[in-house]
């Protein structure tokens, strides 16, 4: 965040005896801006031919993801010579708190089509109702987490402590996390009581694995957010951009990654989820499960 004071023009030379005066707290490592960017863009890229050769469009949340994960991380490397600027900083900060919400829709959607592969009886909730709470949620989440960075931008332009801004900040962030935490809950409790055809469907097994380990790294990325914005904006964790590069940046590409590697449309397809099954399921809403 913008610091309360005076700062240098945005790509003044960085005054490494004064890194405080930078929003970071520290300068911008150019080589991870760079690796970030080149890596979220190539999966961008992939995420985009994956969904146009299936045709399963509901992937573009990956495709979003992905996308926002690099220009976040774009900024970031712009930043290393122009590490005053309020900009760039503003940029990285939004798009990386709020990208993964885009990719977590693209989790959910992938919960909605197996479960007529193994039975709708094994989830406590029906299968509509996890697209219209979950990204209820994310949605909730991300109008409070935009609220809340634009009142703290304001806020510390002003001169003015930041404070209010950044609670409503977390409170948008803690709200996804635990909607996530539930989720997974879900999740595992479909894929217990679905387990003897899950095991039965070495795609289905693939889709539960890679799926549960995309939800493990983005809990993560978001208990280390959380933790990040409640100790400030001059806080430990926030002033340690190795914590940023380890439990955000590579958390997230684990997270959208894994689905370029093991890509849920071809898995669905293979699992029996075709095209005309997933297209009756969306008209009827259930289907009818097989004894």
């Amino acid at each position: 965040m913008p610091s309360l004071g005076p700062s240098p023009p945005d790509c003044a030379p960085f005054d490494y005896d004064h890194p405080e005066i930078s929003p970071y707290n520290y300068r911008p490592s150019l080589a991870a801006g760079i690796v970030f960017t080149v890596l979220f863009g190539l999966s961008t890229l992939l995420h985009a031919y994956q969904t146009f050769r299936t045709r399963r469009w509901w992937q573009i949340t990956f495709v979003c993801g992905a996308l926002g994960e690099c220009l976040g991380w774009l900024a970031r490397a712009l930043a290393y010579n122009c590490a005053y600027s309020s900009t760039y900083f503003s940029m990285q900060i939004s798009l990386l708190i709020f990208s993964p919400a885009f990719t977590t829709a693209g989790i959910y959607t992938i919960l909605v089509f197996l479960l007529p592969l193994v039975g709708t009886h094994t989830s406590p909730l029906p299968r509509k109702a996890y697209l219209y709470i979950f990204v209820g949620v994310d949605i909730t989440s991300i109008l409070l987490q935009a609220i809340g960075g634009g009142m703290a931008s304001s806020e510390a332009s002003s001169g003015k402590n930041p404070v209010t801004g950044t609670n409503i900040m977390i409170a948008g962030i803690l709200f996804q996390l635990a909607s996530l935490c539930v989720f997974a809950s879900l999740f595992q409790l479909v894929v217990f009581r679905g387990w003897k055809v899950i095991r039965a469907n070495r795609s289905l097994v693939v889709l539960c694995a890679v799926t549960m380990l995309s939800v493990a790294c983005v809990v993560i990325r978001g208990i280390y957010r959380s933790i990040e914005l409640l100790q400030g904006w001059t806080g430990y964790l926030i002033s340690n951009e190795k914590f940023t590069i380890a439990l955000d940046g590579v958390m997230i590409l684990i997270a959208v990654g894994i689905f370029n590697v093991f890509n849920p449309g071809v898995l669905l397809g293979k699992a029996g989820a075709g095209n005309v099954v997933s297209a009756r399921d969306a008209e009827e809403g259930e289907v009818e499960d097989k004894p």
